[in-house]
């Protein structure tokens, strides 16, 4: 992975704080479940998305909304239950902090219901529990040169860098695990990160063509 890769990935979110207050959230309202917003930490396993999203928070599109789109009600081939998560990238530019992007796009599950809120919402202590992992099932298709990336919780602070892994995709579902410090959980303002990253040819400005991602059965672990 070349830096200017690892720079891109390591300010993931943090192009996006500065714009929270003033841009749109793309995706429509997700229901919350948990009354007042409260997690459960008392099983041992946390669920982030089973049919539909339980963290009491909703989600928001990196680095901008432009050539993407989700469900979260997508009733295709779910791995289990009812629904899953289906994400889309055409692999065309999207908007970043400053200019427009076409070397990673994808989304981000918050505490907040999207990112207009994300400053003001206070972080979340999950550490209590002990878990050790996200675990995760996904699926799907991408073109050449593009890979899936999943993150751990974070606080979306600049000097933050959050657990990931890079599963290769395929047509059927395969169960992910990413292991994840404990100290990540201490202060959780963003859940889960999942994104598509496009490693561009050298001596290239084209865009790639992105791909489709399913993801289903999302949760933290001890």
């Amino acid at each position: 992975m070349s830096i200017r890769f690892h720079r891109r990935a390591f300010f993931l979110l943090v192009g996006l704080l500065a714009f929270a207050g003033c841009r749109k959230n793309p995706i429509e309202k997700l229901s919350n479940t948990l009354a007042d917003g409260a997690l459960p930490q008392s099983s041992g396993t946390f669920v982030l998305y089973d049919d539909e999203v339980k963290t009491g928070g909703g989600a928001g599109f990196i680095p901008g909304g432009e050539n993407q789109s989700i469900s979260f009600d997508d009733q295709a081939s779910p791995e289990q239950g009812y629904r899953d998560i289906r994400y889309i990238w055409s692999g065309a530019d999207v908007m970043g902090s400053t200019e427009t992007e076409h070397l990673f796009a994808g989304f981000s599950m918050l505490v907040s219901p999207d990112f207009t809120a994300f400053n003001t919402t206070p972080a979340r202590d999950l550490s209590a529990p002990g878990y050790t992992s996200v675990k995760l099932f996904v699926k799907g298709s991408l073109s050449t040169g593009t890979t899936l990336r999943v993150e751990g919780p974070s606080t979306g602070a600049s000097n933050f860098v959050a657990a990931r892994i890079e599963p290769t995709l395929t047509s059927d579902w395969q169960e992910v695990t990413l292991p994840i410090p404990a100290s990540d959980f201490s202060r959780v303002k963003v859940f889960l990160t999942v994104s598509l990253q496009y490693a561009q040819p050298p001596r290239t400005t084209a865009p790639g063509n992105g791909g489709v991602v399913y993801l289903d059965n999302i949760r933290y672990v001890k």
